[in-house]
């Protein structure tokens, strides 16, 4: 191999290992963030457990002719 293409071949095997820590700590934010977002959800049910919203009348009433 040339000079030139071992030197190309160690900049991309650098920047490959580099791309797999940047996944690998991507991926552990992502299940965190997936985590909190269920505790949140959670939350919002629990709320409305406690305290229900009153819904509007599913039907409308006809006007009378």
């Amino acid at each position: 191999m040339s000079t030139d293409a071992t030197t190309l071949k160690e900049n991309f095997t650098s920047q490959l290992a580099n791309v797999d820590t940047q996944i690998v700590k991507l991926e552990e934010e992502l299940a965190k963030a997936k985590e909190y977002k269920l505790k949140l959800q959670g939350g919002l049910e629990t709320l409305e457990l406690l305290n229900p919203t009153e819904e509007a009348p599913a039907t409308e009433e006809a006007p009378a002719e």
